[in-house]
């Protein structure tokens, strides 16, 4: 699936006059995943199977990581939706994830707050292009461009992640490897969905 009508990351910040700010900003914030959860994540990242397509790659290694992290933090993750803000802009389409509470009926979400993209074929500039686009439609469909709305870009084994207020587009220089230390991405992402919680 993708989202947004522009391609790349550089056509998307033209076009809507987005300041990029690059600098470390992930926190770690410790959250308790059981071993046999964690050696289960691990080796799904080591097996080559779990690769060979988009639908792998999200069912098998990004949905479990998301789905242990919003559950302690009460925050669900909302799988391929549509989300059509804005067609004059090409805001529409279809992310990979959203992070946004539950309206009170349950069944469609209220303010999105993080925006989750793969990075298909390991192509970060594209899954950028997609991740802001959808930023920039949760700032319009939450109709405060104040909110912080956090974006996340990610193969399943390496995960980049970014922030946007106003215009300014707050990117961590740091790839976290999911492969090399899953400890310190899960404390990363809990840190992170609070921030989004809060």
């Amino acid at each position: 699936m993708s989202y947004g009508t522009l391609k790349t990351y550089e056509e998307v910040a033209l076009k809507f006059e987005i300041q990029l700010q690059e600098q470390i900003f992930m926190q770690q914030k410790v959250i308790s995943i059981s071993e046999e959860m964690l050696n289960l994540i691990q080796n799904n990242l080591q097996l080559r199977r779990n690769y060979v397509s988009e639908s792998a790659i999200c069912e098998t290694m990004i949905s479990p990581i998301l789905n242990l992290v919003a559950n302690a933090n009460d925050l669900p993750v909302w799988s391929h939706m549509r989300f059509d803000v804005d067609e004059k802009d090409g805001l529409v389409g279809i992310p990979d994830f959203l992070i946004a509470p539950a309206s009170p009926i349950g069944t469609i979400f209220t303010q999105p707050v993080i925006c989750v993209a793969e990075a298909k074929k390991e192509n970060f500039n594209e899954g950028w292009a997609q991740a802001l686009s959808e930023m920039i439609a949760a700032q319009r469909f939450n109709q405060d461009e104040k909110l912080e709305i956090f974006g996340i870009v990610t193969t399943g084994s390496i995960w980049q992640f970014a922030s946007l207020r106003n215009k300014v587009l707050k990117m961590d220089v740091i790839s976290y490897s999911a492969l090399e230390n899953l400890p310190k991405l899960f404390n990363c992402l809990n840190w992170l969905f609070s921030e989004a919680k809060a």
